[in-house]
């Protein structure tokens, strides 16, 4: 299913079909929450995803108060 819905997508110009959506999660198992993506946790490499269309890094974003890593997906 995934793969005919990233056949559907088509890719961009950064050869991304998409981005998957993972949870930070603390280490306790509880979702990190948030107000703005500036609240998520991240590492010096990792930045804050500025726009809704899938980029060529990783970035992470509040999505409805919860802190989301969105891993991009090749085309290939």
């Amino acid at each position: 299913m995934a793969v005919v819905a990233a056949g559907l997508l088509g890719c961009n110009d950064l050869e991304n079909c998409g981005s998957t959506p993972v949870d930070i999660t603390r280490t306790d198992g509880g979702l990190y929450r948030c107000v703005t993506s500036e609240d998520c946790p991240r590492t010096s490499r990792v930045s804050v995803c500025v726009t809704d269309v899938s980029s060529e890094r990783e970035c992470v974003r509040c999505d409805e108060t919860r802190c989301v890593r969105l891993i991009p997906e090749s085309c290939q």
